[in-house]
């Protein structure tokens, strides 16, 4: 009896081919809790949660979201640009040091914003759930990005292998990039014409292509590439193609031209290896909705905020008391346009990241070029910089160069 009992146990319960929902047990730790699901610290594992919630991006509504986002960006960096200028060369408030300082702390207000939103939201939960609540996601996010899993530089790896510690060096490293990249768009503007400046630092797209291809495994489609070309060729015919144009001697705006557009080339290779990196170390790797990724992204880019306020005040003392920027407080007429280019800047920028999460480091990167015919129009106005053939020339070259990019990117890689 007792053979024919074992006998009995041995065959399967469920039909051959029948699908069974069972879990095993020894999934599961001594408090009930899915071992798989807790194996990383900050909560559980993606394989549940993510894929749950998980909805790609609509076609229609995605794409209006992005052009949504790539316009307000476009619009923040004439705006960032030319309040930067005036309140430098107009106001004389040049302290590009101090500027860039500013401007890179203040990435970390849109985080803010966010957090303080949806802690209105949940208002009435205890402030530990609420945490544990919003950043629960984002270490779920971050476990599905390949670097995070596979391609972790030796620094980030750690025993636990913590999701949030893994973003915390990721973005200190980040920083650094940042900083060099805006350090020299502060120096280059001091120097050289906003529309110059605009324009070189479009370069941004042909490096941003460059490190795609090893750093992101990406094969760019022919159109990409005829895209980016097209792009360096008409931000170059701006930057160089106005030779002939008259400027006011006695104007403040644009001297020393030269020296700062090679100030702004090292600036340019800078931020697009920044965008190729964002990419790299703070996207998730599964396809999720752009109101998913939202979170990740924005505390990716507020870490980098931080990092600055936190680290660099020590290089502003140092420079003001080796007489290189000596700080003067500023007018509180300075300190309106100071305000106003940092909210643009910090708006601007942030956004600029969405966009390279959602799609990809080289359309990212586009809102810089689209900026350039619009800032070249805004010289016109504020400053008198009237826009020669080449500017026209070479705006006509980046939207052709645009709309490439946009059919490749939203349309022929669909096929």
């Amino acid at each position: 009896m007792a053979s024919q009992h074992k006998d009995d146990q041995a065959e399967p319960f469920l039909a051959q081919g029948r699908p069974s929902d069972d879990v095993q047990l020894s999934r599961f730790d001594l408090d009930g809790h899915d071992s798989l699901d807790n194996s990383m610290e900050g909560g559980p594992l993606n394989s549940g949660h993510l894929q749950k919630q998980t909805s790609p991006p609509n076609g229609k509504a995605f794409a209006a979201l992005v052009g949504a986002a790539l316009f307000t960006t476009v619009i923040g960096f004439v705006v960032n640009t030319e309040a930067t200028e005036y309140f430098e060369s107009e106001l004389g408030w040049k302290k590009p040091m101090a500027s860039m300082y500013v401007t890179h702390s203040s990435l970390a207000l849109p985080w803010l914003v966010y957090m303080l939103i949806q802690r209105f939201k949940n208002r009435k939960l205890p402030v530990a759930a609420w945490l544990r609540k919003e950043m629960g996601p984002i270490s779920d996010a971050i476990t599905t990005i390949d670097a995070y899993k596979t391609g972790v530089p030796a620094l980030a790896q750690t025993q636990a292998g913590s999701p949030l510690k893994f973003l915390l060096i990721t973005m200190g490293f980040l920083t650094i990039v940042l900083t060099a990249s805006g350090l020299s768009w502060f120096l280059a503007l001091a120097w050289t014409t906003p529309a110059d400046l605009t324009a070189i630092y479009n370069c941004s797209t042909f490096f941003a292509a460059a490190f795609s291809v090893p750093l992101l495994k990406e094969r760019l489609g022919l159109w990409s590439i005829v895209a980016v070309a097209l792009s360096i060729i008409g931000t170059f015919v701006i930057a160089y193609g106005d030779t002939t144009a008259k400027h006011d001697p006695t104007e403040k705006v644009g001297t020393s031209r030269l020296f700062g557009n090679i100030i702004a080339c090292v600036g340019a290779l800078a931020f697009g290896l920044y965008e190729v990196l964002f990419k790299k170390w703070a996207c998730s790797s599964q396809p999720i909705s752009p109101g998913q990724s939202l979170p990740l992204t924005l505390l990716a880019s507020a870490l980098t905020g931080f990092y600055t306020f936190i680290v660099l005040w020590p290089g502003l003392l140092a420079v003001h008391f080796a007489m290189i920027e000596t700080f003067v407080w500023p007018s509180a007429r300075v300190f309106l346009w100071i305000i106003i280019a940092v909210l643009s800047g910090s708006i601007s920028i942030t956004l600029l990241a969405v966009l390279v999460v959602w799609t990809d480091p080289v359309f990212g990167s586009f809102a810089n070029v689209l900026s350039v015919f619009f800032v070249a129009l805004a010289d016109w106005l504020i400053f008198g910089l009237s826009p020669s053939l080449a500017t026209y020339v070479g705006g006509g070259l980046v939207i052709v160069a645009f709309s490439l990019l946009t059919w490749d990117t939203f349309v022929a890689h669909k096929r």
